[in-house]
């Protein structure tokens, strides 16, 4: 939940400057490019429950949605010009990672309960670590002097998504003392 979150906010924040600065990219058309992303990320959020269907195991889609966004700041950092692409290749992920994150709440659950704590713990800490993640960013490019740091570090948070997706894609449940930890806090 945290590095989805991470990821979709530093795009969210800093993809136009990113474009102009690396790409030559115009700012009115940097800003479409953000509009891009943005209807790339809904589109494929409506298409992923489908995916989803199949019961239990969704380590693949986590994991090539993850390694998506990968090739997406990857992209970004070594052939900049290509912009456009990797604006969909970013909102391919981001889309799909949101709504894999939220599923796995109520999937790994045991119960409403466990499903409430585990959801109480992954978007507190998620939310706070995707606070500080454009912030953190924009400190690396000042203090780097340019766009090469920040998307590297962006390519290292998104390594990490691939192998929790691994992990979170197990078809496996929270167990049962998740659920009473949540209980004993209601």
């Amino acid at each position: 939940m945290g590095l989805q979150s991470l990821g979709f906010y530093v795009v969210i924040t800093w993809l136009p400057q990113v474009v102009q600065d690396t790409g030559g990219i115009a700012p009115a058309a940097a800003g479409w490019l953000l509009f891009l992303f943005q209807a790339v990320a809904v589109l494929t959020s409506l298409a992923v429950p489908a995916a989803m269907r199949r019961p239990g195991d969704q380590r693949a889609l986590a994991t090539i949605s993850s390694a998506v966004l990968l090739a997406g700041y990857l992209g970004l950092l070594a052939a900049p010009g290509w912009a456009p692409l990797w604006a969909v290749v970013l909102g391919l992920s981001g889309g799909a990672c949101l709504v894999l994150a939220l599923a796995f709440l109520g999937l790994r659950a045991q119960d409403a309960a466990g499903a409430g704590a585990l959801s109480a713990m992954a978007q507190s800490i998620g939310y706070l670590l995707a606070a500080a993640g454009p912030v953190l960013f924009g400190l690396l490019h000042a203090a780097s002097g340019g766009w090469r740091a920040p998307l590297a570090v962006m390519c290292v948070v998104a390594a990490g998504q691939v192998v929790a997706a691994i992990i979170a894609g197990r078809g496996t449940v929270a167990h049962k003392a998740t659920a009473i930890a949540g209980r004993r806090q209601s």
